[in-house]
């Protein structure tokens, strides 16, 4: 079984890095059995030097700062809190300057200066161009910095050819750049993801279990997020994705549940991912993605 206990950050680098204050919460993870086949990474060794500026139930995608000069997204998302479910459409494009990096003073990577090259739709609706911020520590401040431009849409409600979400379907992208011919392609989209969470026990009788499920189709795997949110927070923070086939059904190893900074967090949300990549075979340096994700965010007892 691999372990890639990787430290990794939100796409689009929507983050605050503390740089200067040691952490009191440390997140390990102890060995997994290996015939559980599950694959662990730890997102957020250190959550009180990490504070994401934009969850991930906006994006969902949880990937390492990029490093693509071409990045595309489309999600299908659901948030449910006990009998309340919202549903939204999100997409962006970004195309990052590899010869323009973005560092902190003390020379720490924090992302790729991002241009607009012209104009982004998705099937026909225009993406509207979005400064991309990142907030970070330094002695003791919050630092905001510009790291450019995104294409971004995000549609909650309403009706449009977006939304609700073309699941298992395709979505029709267009780039009509500044410079050169018009760039159109179809991204296809995988079966939308549904997840339950079935919670017993308790963390004061140290017997707390956390059943997870979703309507599987046996292909591939998907992606499991754990994070962490306070009842005064609107956005989760990543903290260990799991990656598992798609057979619909695990529970949270043990030890997950063990090192869960509850101190740190009073809630839960924990998002299933289904992914469908496109590649082109012409164009190494890119990523096209369409996932599904349902966020469900629980109290634990």
């Amino acid at each position: 079984m691999k372990k890639p206990y990787k430290y990794i950050f939100l796409l689009l680098a929507f983050i605050k890095f503390g740089c200067t204050e040691p952490a009191p919460t440390e997140i390990i993870v102890q060995d997994i059995p290996s015939d559980t086949q599950v694959d662990i990474e730890v997102l957020s060794p250190e959550p009180d030097l990490y504070v994401y500026q934009n969850g991930y139930d906006s994006i969902g995608y949880v990937a390492p700062t990029p490093t693509k000069r071409a990045i595309i997204n489309l999600s299908g998302i659901r948030n449910t809190y006990k009998e309340y479910t919202v549903k939204r459409t999100s997409a962006f494009a970004l195309f990052t300057d590899k010869n323009v990096k973005i560092e902190t003073p003390n020379g720490r990577t924090i992302g790729y200066y991002s241009r607009l090259i012209g104009k982004v739709s998705f099937n026909d609706i225009g993406a509207i161009p979005l400064p991309r911020k990142v907030q970070y520590r330094w002695h003791g401040e919050i630092v905001d910095t510009l790291l450019g431009w995104v294409h971004y849409f995000t549609q909650k409600h309403g009706t449009s050819s977006l939304f609700p979400f073309p699941y298992n379907s395709n979505i029709s992208f267009k780039l009509e750049p500044i410079v050169g011919n018009d760039v159109t392609f179809n991204i296809p989209t995988p079966e939308e993801i549904v997840g339950h969470v079935k919670v017993s026990g308790t963390r004061r009788d140290r017997n707390l279990e956390i059943a997870l499920k979703w309507n599987s189709t046996n292909v591939g795997k998907v992606e499991l997020v754990i994070g962490g949110l306070n009842r005064n927070e609107i956005s989760p923070f990543p903290l260990y994705k799991i990656r598992v086939p798609d057979n619909g059904a695990i529970s949270i190893p043990k030890s997950l549940i063990k090192t869960f900074p509850f101190d740190r967090f009073n809630q839960m949300v924990i998002s299933f991912v289904r992914q469908k990549f496109t590649v082109d075979p012409n164009v190494n340096d890119q990523i096209v993605v369409a996932q599904t994700v349902h966020n469900i965010k629980i109290d634990v007892p």
